[in-house]
């Protein structure tokens, strides 16, 4: 049996299976039958060592179990792991959404409201998290708002059409500049080049920060400008020192903003949802929002008090505030 194969069942919370001698609440079924013949090359057989420290496996000799307080736990969809799913929803079926997740659990780019987001893969936005935190300061692929890849991918100098669902090339990838050869090149969907606005206004300013940079002057008011990963202009912009909460079209939302000093943490997603998420769908937030576009982690209607996380969505009802008004959900 090959050993990688486990059966993992999630939502069946009355069903508890006795694994290795021992319950496990997460990883309900484990494949408990493996014997070190089952195990390739100098791989030796560690047991609790697979799906949250329940299950067998066979590991390389000295290999560092998993840290436990770093895996993924429900009510978080989960990978058997360990590791974040790409997709994790939220709410009910009415205000509920699902965002797209780095395997930590940070939230990245891609969102869609949970009754429409049967489909949503994540699979283009969770690739080019990867490939950023491996040190790549410039990935070319482009992702569809929830997250799936675009029918025309260019990255590194090659252009191919992609399957939306895995970013797989359909047909024979081409250097960047025959893109219009391609299949799934259209002028009217995609323009001459395959940049988009936000994405030429960063190379612009990338280059004049370099020409400043080797004549030895630098202008601490110079714009940054960060794009999301559809090419778009993302959440906030820095202008003149302050962090501007923005839309797609980089155009300043209210009066939210901080000091770029002082923006860690800055997401911006209230602003977002109060300007333009809820707005579209014919829905106004109720929760209110930190000056830095954040969502409050406190919240109140009444005499009911509530913490909420960084996507404004309710963790725990209470009769009054903890001490640290919430500050640990934010």
């Amino acid at each position: 049996m090959f050993v990688s194969v486990y059966l993992f069942v999630l939502g069946l919370s009355s069903f508890v299976a006795q694994t290795c001698g021992q319950q496990c609440e997460i990883a309900q079924v484990c494949v408990t039958d493996i014997t070190d013949d089952d195990c390739f090359g100098n791989q030796v057989l560690r047991p609790n060592s697979h799906i949250f420290g329940c299950c067998p496996s066979c590991q390389p000799p000295g290999a560092p179990g998993p840290e436990l307080d770093q895996l993924c736990k429900p009510p978080a969809s989960c990978l058997p792991d360990g590791r974040y799913a790409p997709v994790q929803c939220k709410g009910d079926l009415f205000t509920g959404r699902c965002f797209c997740s780095d395997e930590n659990g940070n939230r990245i780019f891609g969102q869609m409201w949970r009754s429409e987001a049967s489909e949503m893969t994540c699979a283009c936005s969770r690739r080019r998290s990867e490939l950023e935190a491996s040190g790549r300061s410039v990935v070319g692929l482009h992702c569809t708002p929830t997250g799936d890849y675009e029918p025309l991918q260019c990255d590194d100098g090659m252009c191919w059409c992609a399957q939306p669902r895995t970013g797989q090339p359909t047909v024979q990838p081409v250097p960047q500049e025959d893109m219009k050869h391609l299949p799934c090149y259209s002028v009217g969907l995609i323009g001459e080049q395959y940049l988009r606005r936000c994405e030429s206004v960063v190379q612009a300013l990338n280059t004049i920060y370099k020409e400043q940079s080797e004549h030895g002057t630098n202008f601490l008011g110079n714009p940054i400008t960060f794009c999301d990963y559809d090419g778009s202009f993302g959440p906030y912009q820095i202008r003149n020192g302050i962090a501007y909460c923005t839309d797609r079209h980089g155009e300043i939302l209210g009066s939210w903003q901080t000091v770029s000093s002082e923006m860690a943490g800055m997401n911006c997603n209230c602003a977002r949802d109060t300007m333009m998420y809820f707005p579209e769908r014919g829905m106004t937030v109720t929760e209110v929002c930190l000056a830095n576009g954040n969502y409050r982690p406190n919240q109140n209607v009444g005499d009911v008090y509530y913490c909420v996380d960084t996507d404004g969505y309710p963790i725990e009802l209470l009769t009054q505030w903890p001490a640290d008004l919430c500050a640990s959900h934010a």
